[in-house]
């Protein structure tokens, strides 16, 4: 089966804002079926220049399962946190 990825690279803007975020989302992510493969963590670039310095992998069952999780009213509720205290882009993709 192909699993479905969220792919984020952010810089936090105001990391006491966003803790907020981020302890609600790792919730609606179980609730959706997701894991975390990357959260943070040191970030070496080899190559190119990143959209942020904070990297997140979020690995569902299928790309619509993803998808799921991000159009959710869960999810609606709290994404103006990220919006509002981060910059950066979220993917959503398909991959093994």
């Amino acid at each position: 089966m192909i699993k479905g990825y969220i792919i984020g690279q952010i810089t936090i803007t105001d990391p006491k804002k966003y803790q907020r975020y981020a302890s609600e989302t790792e919730n609606i992510i179980k609730r959706f079926g997701g894991i975390y493969l990357i959260r943070g963590g040191n970030q070496f670039v080899a190559e190119g220049k990143p959209q942020g310095n904070r990297d997140v992998v979020v690995e569902f069952d299928t790309l619509e399962k993803a998808k799921k999780f991000y159009d959710s009213e869960e999810y609606a509720k709290i994404i103006d946190i990220r919006k509002q205290n981060s910059t950066g882009y979220i993917l959503l993709v398909e991959g093994y």
